[in-house]
């Protein structure tokens, strides 16, 4: 559950903390006060798009922080981990915006937006006028369903979406093998583009030296020449060659050595330059004689290289990469002459999962049709209590096998008649915003009880509400606050009076700036909005707010004690 709020710079709020209890608390104040600027602050936190618009006016950057305690929610700690968080009972979600960039935080560590979300959406539950939106939807009404019927239906569900995966995997073999005139049509192309690559019997490492042979033959007459005067100095005419004058050198030497015994390295240092001069003239001259070119194997060079190039441009960018394709290609091409068989067993696969699937899928079906027929006699209870007594709802289940998906064949639209006589049509045909927060709040009554989120935020759902409707409503949120932690903002003195805790949210101005604050309210101030908030409501207009407030908290000991649905009248 949350325990505190701390919100910095968001629209008119300049700075404020908010701490909350673990069963009811109640937010309220003048229409235009910015009761709606914690909600949007608590779904900032929480991860949802980011508005660059709630950053109060001359502020840089906007913050807010939630602190919740996380000691009772596996799921949540369970996701912590997968995130790579410690397990702590204590999670702290932090998340700055300015104009050029957001930041978030998880128990002080820099996060993803995404891991936001997920830990976000196992936190809170926020319930306003989107989600009545949302709920005429009909693409949400079977999942609202399963989850109201989650214990017979997930099981199932986990079932049919396995199978619906391996179906899904077959149907896209089956389509990548084509039909048959395509299948030989690609078998013919794999053919001739491994008959291309065999022929041109490529070799790591040939195009390098086929390039050098190149290089060597179109500069052949360069080469010869460049040797040839290169042998021409060392070897001059034979009486005055390169090594006949290193040798006459020697000679002179040689003659000194007696005399003087350093002169001897120097002998030596010529010797070895004779031997040297000799090899290299030697050389040079091998070179020359066996210099190997004709027209012929010139022409052979440039077209093996003209050759590679053009299988290069075809097959890949490296004599290698031609060579692992022409793997690929004997592969697929063998795997393709095979199809026949191949394919006639993914056909029999995919019968076998897809009997499987449309089993499995009206077993689901009717366990929905079971699930309906519960969750019909609940919300019609409900709805009663909520003054709409009389009206009928239902869950419409159509079925085909055209609807498959991994969730099942089925098509589900809750339909309702809020006035009796009236045939059932779609929510968003029939009913009106002070309905359809009814039928939301009666759906919330029934379903809190079955997911592991602790803490549930109304928006004000009692809208288009007063009278005795509305003390219904408070008695509903005091029954879910007995087992979740609830948020309520709202016009309703009803609901303010059966509050554990209340903020009293005020708009004030000081000539140059205007300012939201928050003020966490005594019993005395409690008392009190209760009793701005019945001005003018009718029925409890001329009530004294302390008698409301007293009998709205006898009311909610009873309702807690009891634990039910069942309204307590006094």
């Amino acid at each position: 559950m949350i325990l505190q709020l701390h919100i910095k710079n968001i629209a008119l709020i300049e700075e404020c903390t908010l701490s909350f209890g673990d069963k009811l608390t109640v937010l309220s104040g003048e229409t235009g006060a910015g009761k709606s600027i914690i909600i949007d602050s608590l779904g900032f936190v929480l991860g949802a798009r980011a508005d660059k618009g709630l950053i109060r006016h001359g502020a840089s950057q906007a913050q807010v922080e939630a602190v919740f305690d996380v000691s009772d929610s596996v799921g949540v700690k369970q996701k912590m981990v997968e995130l790579g968080l410690e397990e702590e009972d204590t999670l702290i979600l932090s998340r700055t915006m300015s104009e050029n960039k957001s930041e978030v935080r998880l128990n002080g560590k820099i996060a993803s937006l995404s891991m936001l979300k997920e830990l976000g959406s196992r936190l809170v539950d926020i319930l306003g006028q989107h989600e009545n939106q949302s709920l005429l939807s009909v693409s949400t009404h079977i999942d609202l369903l399963d989850k109201y019927g989650e214990k017979e239906i997930f099981a199932l569900k986990t079932e049919i979406a396995t199978l619906y995966d391996r179906y899904r995997e077959i149907e896209k073999k089956l389509s990548d093998y084509g039909d048959e005139q395509a299948r030989a049509r690609k078998i013919d192309l794999l053919k001739y583009q491994i008959d291309e690559i065999a022929q041109a019997e490529l070799k790591e490492g040939e195009e390098e030296s086929l390039l050098a042979d190149r290089e060597r033959f179109r500069n052949s007459e360069k080469i010869l020449n460049a040797v040839g005067a290169s042998a021409s100095c060392l070897e001059g005419d034979e009486a005055y060659s390169a090594p006949s004058a290193v040798s006459m050198a020697m000679n002179s030497l040689k003659q000194a050595i007696s005399y003087d015994p350093a002169i001897e390295s120097l002998y030596n240092r010529l010797d070895s330059a004779y031997v040297e001069l000799k090899d290299i003239l030697d050389e040079l001259t091998g070179y020359i004689d066996s210099f190997d070119f004709d027209d012929a194997k010139a022409d052979f060079v440039e077209k093996r290289v003209d050759l590679i190039r053009s299988m290069k441009r075809k097959y890949g960018a490296t004599v290698e990469e031609i060579l692992s394709r022409y793997d690929v290609f004997q592969k697929e091409y063998e795997t393709l002459l095979d199809a026949d068989a191949e394919i006639e067993q993914l056909q029999k696969n995919r019968n076998e999962i897809y009997s499987d699937l449309i089993m499995k899928s009206d077993r689901l079906t009717e366990t929905r049709k079971h699930a309906a027929k519960e969750l019909k006699s609940e919300i019609e209870r409900e709805l009663s209590e909520l003054g709409m007594k009389g009206s009928i709802f239902e869950v419409s289940i159509g079925s085909a096998e055209e609807y498959l998906s991994e969730t099942g064949c089925d098509r589900v639209e809750f339909l309702i008649s809020p006035n009796p006589g009236e045939p059932v049509r779609s929510l968003s045909k029939i009913i009106s915003g002070g309905e359809m927060s009814r039928f939301m709040l009666a759906l919330k009554v029934i379903t809190s009880r079955l997911d592991g989120i602790q803490t549930l935020v109304f928006d004000e759902v009692d809208a288009g509400i007063s009278g005795k409707i509305g003390e219904v409503v408070a008695e509903k949120l005091a029954l879910v606050s007995a087992t979740r932690q609830v948020i309520a903002i709202t016009h309703l003195p009803q609901v303010a009076a059966m509050s554990d805790s209340h903020y009293l949210i005020e708009k004030t101005t000081d000539g140059s700036a205007t300012h939201t604050s928050l003020i966490a309210l005594t019993e005395e101030g409690i008392v009190k909005e209760v009793e701005r908030l019945s001005a003018g409501a009718g029925t409890y207009g001329s009530l004294h707010a302390q008698e409301l407030r007293s009998i709205a908290l006898r009311k909610k000991d009873a309702i807690r004690s009891s634990n039910n649905s069942k309204l307590v009248r006094f």
